[in-house]
């Protein structure tokens, strides 16, 4: 016995190729399967199992099958109770070659030893902005069948390195002042919450964040590195035509500022935000919304645009409102839908019920349990919204935004009755109807001021 040049291992050498039967056998070309007539679709190919083609190997469950039962024997006695209904839960909701990429993932970490609900989600959480497909599966398994869930913090996770991102925008020099805003914000809202006040949203907190970033870059350009040296004309000159959006968030960094003796004198207590003019935003002529309705009856539309689109263009829903319906919201029989925020049942046209049939139709083809009208790609799987991302470019094939229907529906039903009740009417403040009458009044708190009996 000597060593083989190849593998390193001391075995008996072939003479005729100088290595062992192990690498001699290796090194032959694998033999091709022979093609077969497929017992489901009865096509000539080669059969990846079960006399089956790939094709329908894959569409079929046996591949998840014979994976399943191997992994039972694998795991031996240390199979959890729930292994294998979360088995068949994935099953139902995936197609074969997904749902044996999940389990592949599970049966790695039950190997490694995270046997109980909560060690497993751990162990299959992933680093980064998404704790992973995998993870929200099994985690939302858990959930529903009351052994816990496990993801509770995966907003706040998220909403926090939004705000490192944000903060990572400003330039070193003014980075530091930044980071601590941002505590302070935090500590701000959860004293708020504390004696039940209303604190500021996530969101609202990240923005502000944006636009002292924003602020700090301009000033870098300008060639100023510290805070103290911010002017009033600074800020001026940046803030342009945005001050209405960004002055309070200038007016809250310097009053903090202020107290932690980064300045000293306060640069934006002077500044004041114009009066509000009334709306100038863009609408949508009769042609316009004509060509759109024809649109969106076509039936070769995708019909999750045709919903999207007549629900901001018809009855001015908002992207959130729109993400958020449920199928147990809308009822057919009486043409008649629940919208977050408005005090009614919203009677909905022939043409927005057409839409809605389609995308009920679509998803009997899913297997999805998702209760949301609007499904995506990635939200079928998960019993969460589409994202608002989906919702940004949905409307992109017809040429127009959700914010420019829902501006035309409100300006146009504002102009024509009285502004009060289409705030009513859409759960809306009576300045906020009011604000799509431009140029019809003077000041918006003259006429909404109770001075006289209506």
């Amino acid at each position: 016995m000597e060593p083989c040049p190849r593998c390193g291992q001391r075995r008996v050498l072939r003479p005729e190729q100088n290595l062992c039967g192990m690498c001699v056998r290796r090194a032959r070309p694998r033999k091709e399967p022979t093609p077969r007539n497929c017992d489901q679709c009865g096509r000539l190919a080669k059969h990846a199992a079960h006399r089956l083609c790939t094709a329908c190997y894959q569409r079929t469950h046996n591949s998840l099958i014979d994976r399943t039962a191997a992994a039972l024997i694998r795991l031996g006695a240390s199979i959890p109770d729930w292994f294998e209904p979360l088995v068949e839960d994935i099953g139902d909701r995936f197609v074969s070659a997904v749902a044996v990429r999940h389990l592949r993932q599970i049966e790695h970490h039950l190997i490694q030893g995270a046997c109980t609900p909560e060690a497993l989600v751990r162990a299959l959480r992933s680093p980064g902005r998404s704790p992973g497909d995998t993870t929200r599966i099994v985690n939302e398994y858990f959930d529903t069948n009351g052994l816990g869930s496990f993801l509770q913090d995966e907003e706040d996770r998220r909403s926090a390195g939004r705000r490192e991102r944000r903060v990572a925008r400003a330039p070193l020099p003014f980075r530091p002042a930044v980071a601590a805003f941002s505590d302070y914000l935090l500590r701000s809202r959860a004293r708020a919450n504390l004696v039940g006040g209303r604190g500021l949203k996530d969101a609202t907190i990240e923005a502000r964040l944006a636009d002292v970033a924003a602020l700090a870059n301009f000033l870098e350009r300008r060639g100023i590195n510290d805070w103290a040296a911010v002017t009033a004309g600074d800020i001026e000159e940046f803030l342009g035509s945005r001050s209405r959006h960004r002055l309070a968030s200038f007016r809250m960094f310097s009053t903090f500022a202020r107290k932690k003796k980064l300045i000293l004198i306060n640069p934006a207590l002077g500044l004041t935000r114009p009066r509000p003019t009334g709306f100038a935003g863009r609408t949508l002529n009769s042609t316009e919304q004509r060509r759109l309705i024809h649109r969106w009856r076509l039936t070769t539309i995708d019909p999750r645009e045709r919903v999207v689109g007549l629900f901001a263009l018809l009855h001015g829903m908002t992207s959130s409102q729109i993400r958020t319906v449920l199928i147990s919201d809308i009822n057919t029989k009486a043409g008649t839908i629940v919208i977050a925020g408005r005090p009614y049942h919203v009677p909905l046209d022939p043409i927005t019920l057409a839409a809605i049939d389609a995308v009920l139709t679509t998803r009997l083809t899913l297997r999805t349990n998702n209760p949301h009208l609007i499904l995506t790609k990635d939200s079928r799987a998960h019993e969460t919204a589409a994202s608002p991302y989906f919702m940004t470019h949905i409307l992109d094939p017809a040429g127009v935004t959700l914010a420019v229907l829902r501006q035309t529906r409100l300006a146009d039903l504002a102009h024509s009755h009285d502004p009060r009740l289409v705030a009513a009417a859409f759960g809306m403040t009576a300045g906020g109807a009011l604000h799509y009458v431009f140029d019809a009044v003077d000041r918006e708190e003259e006429v909404f001021a109770s001075t006289h009996e209506d």
